[in-house]
């Protein structure tokens, strides 16, 4: 079910990136410990998965090399992706292959070496699991079987972690659709106020919870004095970038669990929730008169508008949202006849506000 307010990309991606630290870890400990066992259970201290570089970056499993280069090791030890299976060496110093291309790489003094493929589920080769010795020993047979063990054990460490950082990916990527394809439905694009549906729809979830609650709910219909002279004389662009700046200003002076709404050209309208006509009337004169102070750049110099703004607060047997606005949007007709540039409070809501405010209400917020 839609909500509101609407989804935060950032907010989204941090909790799902927070809720699944464990399986996009860059630095995997279990890794390491991983490394740190097959080291104690082979009596080796040389321990080092050597992968291909789409994995290399995030999945570290060493034991024993700490203060040598990764890179270098790395560089040697992808020498050994060229067995398919596995392998020992009693002591590499006999062989030539093992010393070829060293130069300039920082390793540690090795002799004995030993290790066997990782692959992915499907026998697709991705790395080595390899032990060296300093010294010069033969592997025995149940320690080559240990040591395949440990390399299945590591291949699928390395693969689960593989499809779960793809999948924390997938959800991130989700979750932004789900917020860019909430804005499409239901932002305006220009004024990123709520689209008229919208605005109708969590309207009428309020007024049901105002019913239910028996809480306070105002509706307030604004509408730019004499905007078409604005497009006219300033040109659309200049129009756009009023009303957009209205919004902001709107925005600025409710509360994010209040509802914006463009309901089509210059006519906007407000759900004020938790709020009384008294309270409402408040609020609609703060927005008149911050909208007011705005200075916009034009042609023959800086100019400001005014906003006239009906406000009504539901009555017991209005039945929808639409009830509400009609009588705010009444009471801003009223605004517009009585000389624009101020807030009326819909008649029938005037006997809801105490008996200092009402006639105040009605002179003070017209100006």
């Amino acid at each position: 079910m839609i909500s509101y307010p609407p989804p935060k990309f950032e907010e989204q991606k941090s909790e799902i990136l927070q809720r699944y630290q464990i399986l996009c870890e860059d630095q995997s400990a279990g890794a390491l410990c991983l490394a740190d066992s097959i080291a104690l259970a082979l009596r080796t201290p040389y321990v080092i998965a050597a992968l291909n570089r789409r994995y290399r970056s995030w999945y570290h499993c060493e034991h024993g090399f700490s203060g040598y280069p990764s890179a270098d090791l790395q560089s040697y030890f992808a020498r050994m992706h060229l067995s398919q299976s596995r392998f020992e060496v009693s002591d590499i110093g006999e062989e030539s292959f093992f010393l070829s291309h060293t130069t300039g790489l920082e390793l540690p003094k090795m002799k004995a070496l030993a290790g066997v493929p990782l692959t992915d589920p499907n026998g697709k080769r991705f790395g080595t699991l390899c032990i060296a010795d300093p010294n010069a020993r033969t592997f025995s047979d149940a320690e080559m079987t240990l040591l395949g063990s440990f390399g299945q054990l590591v291949s699928n460490d390395i693969c689960m972690r593989s499809a779960a950082r793809y999948a924390v990916r997938d959800l991130v990527e989700l979750e932004q659709e789900k917020c860019d394809l909430f804005e499409l439905a239901t932002i305006d694009p220009l004024t990123k106020a709520l689209n008229r549906r919208a605005f109708m729809r969590f309207g009428e979830r309020e007024l049901n919870r105002f019913k239910r609650d028996n809480t306070r709910l105002s509706a307030l219909m604004l509408d730019i004095d004499h905007f078409k002279q604005v497009n006219d004389v300033h040109g659309h662009a200049v129009g756009d970038r009023v009303l957009t700046k209205m919004v902001s200003v709107a925005a600025s002076v409710v509360r994010e669990e209040d509802l914006i709404g463009r309901l089509g050209g210059e006519e906007f309208a407000i759900v004020l929730v938790d709020s009384g006509a008294d309270a409402a009337a408040r609020v609609a004169d703060r927005i008149r008169q911050a909208i007011k102070q705005v200075k916009f750049p034009g042609d023959g110099g800086p100019f400001n508008v005014t906003v006239s703004i009906g406000v009504a607060e539901p009555l017991p047997m209005e039945a929808s949202i639409d009830d509400v606005l009609e009588r705010a949007d009444a009471a801003l007709y009223q605004a517009k006849r009585s000389g624009r540039d101020r807030v009326i409070v819909a008649a029938e809501n005037l006997h809801a506000l105490p008996s200092e405010q009402a006639e105040p209400a009605t002179k003070r917020l017209r100006n």
